[in-house]
């Protein structure tokens, strides 16, 4: 896993170098939107759903602005999507994000999306003995290597004074994971939505430790240097509707939830429940730098990564991000 890993890094990498060598035209008036259908999305899937983002171009002048979407499966092909110059915007986790920006992609994070420390969670079957992270010593444990929830999995062992080597690490996607969990395959998983809500309202999981006071799960907006520069009033545009969508979020859960449920495959009752863990588009304050900068000495200490970046330096708020 580590090798492919290294290989998606080296094609993002080389992805981004012969950009920058070539001249990639930016479509004229057109703004391109990378979305994923997952809960911290939610803002601005709203926003797509009610034209917001249409109508805030209007707003600032830019009428015959053309807005297209396209949705992702995870942080990974977003960032090869930034790499060839096919998206201008997209939110994203943020191990995806640091790892784009140090291979060499010219792109700067203008805001978050979502803070959920508590939609993260180190799950055990709800019939399991276990009562306490410690008694995983020597247990098969899966999460995703090289994303935000690896690192998670290891603040929540050394917590309980334990090393990633005093468990049995299990490389899983979220579905085979929680799949495997059932069977009874592995003996934990640290979940997320929506398989974490889901196993837990259903009561066949339950949870031994969730990312609160850990690591807050958070999922930056990125911007590409090239739409910062040459049409800052799109990315205004944007900014303002993912604000919308979290104003309705914030004000109107359960119509949000009414609206996004099934696109989620939660039901409108699990969606309240991942919406109860979720703070939407939060301030990037000295706590979210810190907390960025702590998963760049992980990703480069893990051979995640392989250039240090400084977070002050990726983090650009001049569209207007609060």
């Amino acid at each position: 896993m580590r090798r492919t890993f290294l290989r998606t890094l080296s094609a993002l990498a080389l992805s981004a170098s012969a950009k920058s060598t070539m001249a990639h035209a930016q479509p004229a008036n057109e703004l391109r939107i990378g979305i994923m259908p997952f809960v911290p999305y939610s803002a601005i899937l709203l926003a797509r759903q009610n034209g917001w983002v249409e109508e805030e171009l209007r707003h600032l002048g830019h009428a015959d602005a053309k807005v297209t979407w396209t949705q992702f499966a995870g942080g990974p092909p977003v960032n090869e999507a930034f790499a060839s110059g096919n998206i201008d915007i997209a939110a994203l986790g943020d191990t995806p994000a640091l790892v784009g920006h140090a291979s060499g992609i010219d792109d700067r994070l203008i805001g978050l999306a979502y803070k959920g420390g508590g939609a993260q969670a180190l799950l055990v079957r709800a019939d399991a003995s276990y009562r306490r992270v410690q008694e995983l010593r020597g247990k098969k444990v899966a999460t995703l290597r090289g994303g935000n929830v690896h690192e998670l999995l290891v603040l929540i062992l050394a917590e309980a004074g334990l090393k990633l080597s005093d468990v049995e690490f299990i490389n899983l996607g979220l579905q085979d994971m929680g799949t495997a969990l059932l069977k009874g395959d592995i003996d934990a998983a640290l979940a997320w939505d929506p398989v974490f809500t889901r196993l837990e309202y259903e009561g066949k999981a339950r949870v031994l430790r969730d990312g609160k006071g850990l690591k807050n799960n958070l999922n930056p907006i990125i911007a590409s240097a090239t739409i910062l520069k040459n049409r800052p009033d799109y990315v205004k545009a944007y900014l303002r509707a993912v604000e919308r969508g979290a104003q309705a979020l914030r004000a109107q859960p359960e119509a949000s939830a009414k609206a996004l449920a099934a696109g989620f495959g939660l039901t409108l009752e699990q969606t309240l429940r991942a919406f109860s863990r979720s703070e939407w588009v939060p301030s990037v304050d000295a706590e979210v730098r810190t907390e960025l900068a702590r998963s760049v000495g992980f990703l480069l200490d893990n051979r995640l990564m392989r250039n240090k970046i400084e977070v002050d330096r990726f983090v650009d708020l001049s569209a207007g991000a609060r």
